[in-house]
């Protein structure tokens, strides 16, 4: 299919060239309910809309700004020598065919439009050159229904002493209902910042209980710190992921309330699972059952806990490192699912 070919649904061989773009959702995308009880429906993406082929990154552009519903399938690699800012609209799944599906310094960002979004089966990359402290490929800050699956998110390496303050992916302000599933995130000084970043009174009024949002069977390697990430403000569902060659783990920031399980640390003497954000105002909680090591903290243990928002299973630490060893991250061939 080229650009701009419409169908209902795409035919037999070209389904056969990328994922499906519904299998295997979970958590908070999914069907879910917020603390109060109220329920949500699920992230759809473009499911049920037309289907399009991208080759470019004009076309990608041209096709993922609406908010119109649509499949958009990335057939071949995109690069920019430069950073290229891709706005995004709503009611879109952009999924990777199962070869040539890689952005390189093409930053996908939400805008007041935006929601009801599905990244899967891509990689996304930025080069060493792009390297201030908002340089983040993958940032949402707007909008409901969220879902990143099986994406590799890809750092340039690191110094830990230098000077880049690029992360790999930022969710925060008004975003919300989030799952990071599956999905592969290496080589980088910082990880994933998650919350509104500051620590202000004005802040903590607007931005406490947001987002809702699960990680889970992710895997981070050769992350130096914020692996699974620096989360503030919102619910965050932490479980099955593997966390490896890494400083800092959670980093744990104004009034998060963290619900950790069934995660594979390779802490050593020189790694901290968890620690606390030194700019937090009020205190974040904390609670960590079946992980490996287990997890001990200072900071209050909360009583939050996920199975009242969604139904869901837990893997061993053991399983969940093997699954993530074998198939987090974008793939060539079918995607797995725990």
């Amino acid at each position: 299919m080229g650009l701009g070919t419409a169908l209902q649904a795409p035919s037999t061989q070209a389904a056969s060239n990328y994922p499906d773009p519904m299998q295997g959702l979970t958590g908070f995308a999914g069907n879910a309910k917020n603390e109060y009880g109220q329920s949500k429906s699920a992230v759809t993406g473009g499911n049920g809309g037309a289907v399009v082929t991208v080759n470019t990154l004009d076309e990608l552009k041209q096709q993922v700004g609406d908010t119109q519903r649509k499949t958009v399938i990335v057939g071949r690699n995109i690069s920019s020598s430069g950073k290229a800012l891709v706005n995004l609209g709503a009611n879109k799944t952009i999924v990777g065919a199962y070869n040539n599906n890689k952005l390189t310094n093409v930053y996908l960002t939400t805008t007041g439009s935006s929601s009801n979004i599905i990244f899967k089966n891509l990689v996304i990359a930025h080069t060493a050159n792009i390297n201030e402290n908002n340089d983040i490929p993958l940032y949402i800050n707007n909008g409901q229904n969220y879902w990143v699956d099986h994406v590799t998110l890809e750092g340039h390496g690191y110094d830990p002493n230098g000077h880049d303050l690029d992360k790999l992916m930022y969710v925060g302000s008004g975003a919300d209902y989030i799952t990071i599933s599956n999905s592969k995130f290496t080589n980088h000084r910082y990880g994933l910042i998650l919350g509104w970043p500051n620590d202000d009174d004005a802040s903590v009024k607007q931005y406490t209980g947001l987002p809702h949002l699960t990680m889970t069977n992710n895997y981070f390697n050769n992350v130096y710190t914020r692996a699974p990430g620096l989360m503030r403000y919102g619910y965050f569902h932490v479980k099955n992921n593997l966390i490896q060659n890494f400083k800092l783990g959670f980093t744990v920031a104004t009034n998060a309330k963290i619900y950790s399980e069934g995660n594979a640390f390779n802490a050593d003497g020189n790694s901290a699972i968890i620690n606390v954000d030194p700019s937090t105002k009020l205190s974040g909680q904390f609670k960590d059952t079946g992980s490996s090591p287990a997890i001990t903290s200072n900071l209050p243990v909360t009583s939050w806990k996920p199975s009242s928002n969604y139904s869901y299973s837990v893997m061993s630490p053991a399983a969940a490192k093997q699954y993530a060893l074998s198939y987090a991250g974008a793939q060539n061939t079918a995607l797995q699912y725990p």
